[in-house]
């Protein structure tokens, strides 16, 4: 259960609304946010680290403590939606997407923060 709402928290690349305390840049657009596919990420939330992999056609896979995930990413409007087959049960979880740093940060509509950096390039 832990894993699931993890990797389900994880997955949420989430909700508009900045990270409390934080000094967040403003939400990307949409033409930032699809540059950054196709790509690999590392993903980290409440401790946990998630793999996953997107590509520039949408599909996405991810890795997380011996389990494997596949899905879909898409744009609406500048938001960034994630479904995932098991992980979110085929449940879109959309978002904005603000940049601190070298990570990408959103925040969960139930306050989860979510990290994620590319894991393909050199990071600063």
């Amino acid at each position: 259960m832990i894993l699931r709402t993890a990797l389900a928290a994880t997955l949420i690349v989430a909700a508009s609304l900045p990270v409390s305390g934080l000094a967040v840049a403003a939400p990307l657009a949409r033409s930032e946010v699809t540059k950054l596919f196709p790509g690999q990420f590392e993903a980290q939330v409440k401790g946990y680290r998630v793999n996953f992999t997107g590509s520039r056609g949408g599909s996405i896979v991810g890795v997380a403590y011996g389990q494997q995930d596949t899905g879909h990413w898409y744009m609406k409007g500048a938001a960034l939606c994630v479904a995932f087959d098991k992980w979110t049960k085929g449940e879109a979880k959309c978002g904005r997407i603000s940049q601190q740093g070298g990570w990408y940060v959103a925040q969960g509509n139930g306050g989860d923060v979510l990290k994620f950096r590319r894991t393909d390039i050199a990071q600063n």
